[in-house]
């Protein structure tokens, strides 16, 4: 039998639920994609409501063809997470073009559902799944809209009226399950399809590389980076400063870290067990960066289990953060970072210099370094009293550097400039006067926030500063911007960003304090809760969730209790108000529907009678004093005789027919 014809009503519910279920992949997909699907719905919606015909099969098959070249042009890999999900969500939106009969819209209203589930793969973070409840509604209206008989729905208010009511006591039964499966279903130890994956495309930060400007783009990003919470008190501000990638090569425009040092660890340092009892600990809840860098307070006297520092001091997780991570690490705070092994070539990489670069500043290194002599902290001195001196001035907005002495321009002309162009310059310095030095990059401060009582770092706090050698101590942090614009060090990159309504003070700062407490307490609860969390749950109950029969019996009295709870709900739903002459009739109706013939809501117990005597002439006799017994007990004059006559007549009709 030929699925009947999809009408107009289920099927605009189903271009409403893909329109937003596709919403959220915008944040991701490309601009072009994302607007070429929306441009097939439109165009699907103006068709069907002016020609009420599919479209031709020239134009359908080239359409299909041309997406899924474009996706695999895009996307490069067709093995890929995005490549699967953007194919996905282009031949869902081709489906909407042919979808004419009622078993097209239940697979598309079905493959909408599924998409709903795959972006949790990309985002877990709590606005996205608050809203993915709005294309989830959406798609079951759009169900109900396809299963229903055409001219049986109402208006628009009439609909969501019921279906709220609907939802209202489906919600007592579907959230309890929800949160016992949630915490109760057992957690492996990686996920079947690996970790969350956000796109790159998507994601700012710190990258690997440092030139002038690239950290002044962050300083507008106030996208949160961690969380920091301490076991006392917050340090002072100055000495926040988190330790990210160190950079060694400069190429005269560029800064790089040094491929030489990336795979190699100081096992020298001490490790998470060697943190002393004054030094500083925290907690730090990290979002998802795609590198593999952390960000540690110097100088860090503990780091977290599956990491590995480098001689540079930089730790590194064992994998890419592609999802939100939590680590406790401890700091001896403001203390100089261990030289370590291979110190010659450390001292040959931190005085490499590019050839034929800089006269002028490598001059003026020269001429330092012929008054003072070898002291590496005098001439560090030298070089912040001569920014301190000379008119140098802190801009968010410098004039670009253009010549190829870029370094010279900075210093004798321009003389204006961000973090990052002081951090090379004074590297430069240091290094044309024969002391060893390298770029840090990382984040400088944070924001505390009261709500969560934490300490909150976003891209906007983004630093560059520097390290010296200096013998007998290590690697000691020079940072030139505390000495031309100290209210950086006291203040963060927020005192020189555009200000923001969010930080102006008062109600609005406390919204977002709320919210953003709001979002961590979901990162922490909700997102990271693994197979260890659930363990530590378990045994918090007397439960070890290894053992099968500690597990079975949980779910045995779980699902029961969950079972009793929708019993309740469902025999709640009964219309109480009905009167018994209405529930005997009923009794009947679901009898006839069970012998196959047809009861309609709209026909009466008269039409129904008459109707039944010409197509199933064996229940007549047993249906008609039913119907006249019940339209008198309804609508007449009804006393205990007629309700008694009533219950007699459907007492017959149900003896005298068949179950099935």
């Amino acid at each position: 039998m030929r699925s009947p014809i999809l009408a107009t009503r289920p099927f605009e519910w189903l271009l409403l639920a893909f329109a937003a279920t596709l919403a959220p992949y915008t944040l991701w997909l490309p601009i072009w994609y994302s607007a070429l699907l929306y441009a097939v719905l439109g165009a699907r919606l103006v068709q069907r409501r002016r020609f009420a015909r599919p479209w031709p099969g020239w134009v359908k098959f080239p359409l299909l063809a041309a997406i899924l070249v474009l996706v695999v042009w895009e996307f490069g890999d067709p093995r890929s997470r995005q490549t699967g999900t953007a194919a996905l969500l282009g031949l869902t939106a081709l489906k909407l073009i042919e979808a004419e009969r009622r078993r097209d819209g239940f697979l598309t209203a079905t493959v909408c559902l599924f998409l709903v589930s795959v972006q949790f793969l990309f985002e877990q973070g709590m606005g996205v799944s608050a809203y993915m409840v709005i294309p989830t509604l959406l798609c079951f209206l759009a169900l109900n809209e396809c299963a229903a008989p055409p001219g049986t729905r109402g208006g628009i208010a009439d609909e969501f009226g019921r279906i709220g009511r609907e939802l209202g006591l489906l919600l007592l039964v579907a959230l309890p399950l929800t949160v016992f499966l949630f915490f109760s279903t057992p957690r492996l130890e990686s996920p079947l399809w690996g970790t969350v994956e956000t796109p790159a495309e998507g994601r700012t930060g710190l990258s690997g590389t440092m030139s002038p400007g690239s950290i002044t783009e962050l300083i507008a990003d106030d996208s949160p980076v961690m969380r920091i919470s301490f076991a006392g008190e917050m340090p002072p501000r100055a000495s926040l400063y988190w330790r990210g990638p160190v950079l060694w090569h400069f190429d005269g425009i560029a800064w790089q870290a040094s491929r030489s040092f990336l795979g190699r660890s100081n096992a020298n340092t001490p490790g998470p067990t060697r943190a002393g009892e004054a030094d500083l600990r925290y907690r730090v809840l990290l979002e998802p960066t795609d590198r593999r860098w952390l960000f540690l307070l110097d100088y860090a006297s503990g780091i977290p289990p599956e990491t590995l520092r480098l001689i540079d001091g930089q730790v590194v997780h064992e994998q890419p953060v592609k999802q939100v991570i939590s680590y406790e690490a401890a700091a001896d705070l403001d203390a100089p970072v261990p030289a370590g092994p291979f110190i010659q070539e450390q001292r040959g990489e931190a005085l490499r210099l590019p050839p034929q670069r800089n006269p002028q500043t490598l001059e003026m290194a020269r001429q330092w370094r012929a008054e003072i002599g070898n002291n590496p902290l005098a001439i560090a001195g030298r070089a912040l009293l001569h920014f301190n001196e000379q008119p140098f001035a802190y801009n968010l907005s410098p004039p670009p550097l253009t010549r190829v002495d870029r370094v010279d321009q900075f210093l004798f002309d321009t003389r204006i400039g961000f973090c990052e162009h002081y951090a090379s310059a004074f590297v430069v310095l240091m290094r044309a006067a024969g002391v060893p030095a390298r770029v840090v990059t990382g984040y400088q401060g944070g924001t505390w926030n009261p709500v969560g009582q934490y300490l909150l770092v976003r891209n906007s706090d983004a630093h560059a500063w520097a390290e010296i050698l200096v013998p007998g101590q290590g690697w000691v942090r020079i940072d030139p911007t505390a000495a031309i614009a100290p209210e950086r060090v006291d203040r963060g990159g927020q005192a020189f960003a555009e200000p923001s309504v969010w930080r102006a003070g008062g109600w609005l700062e406390g919204v977002a304090n709320r919210f953003d407490a709001m979002r961590a307490w979901w990162n922490e609860t909700i997102v990271r809760f693994d197979h260890l969390r659930q363990r530590r749950l378990f045994e918090d109950f007397g439960l070890d969730i290894r053992d099968w029969r500690q597990l079975g019996l949980w779910f045995g009295i779980g699902m029961i209790a969950l079972a009793l709870l929708s019993a309740l709900v469902f025999w709640s739903r009964r219309d109480r108000r009905e009167d018994p002459a209405r529930r005997q009739y009923l009794r009947v109706l679901r009898r006839l529907s069970r012998l196959g013939v047809a009861t309609p809501d709209s026909e009466g117990a008269r039409s129904l009678a008459a109707r039944i005597e010409s197509e199933r002439p064996e229940l007549a006799g047993l249906l008609r004093p039913v119907c006249e017994a019940y339209e008198t007990s309804r609508y007449g004059q009804s006393g205990q005789a007629d309700a008694q006559r009533l219950e007699e007549a459907v007492t017959a009709f149900l003896a005298g027919t068949p179950r099935r």
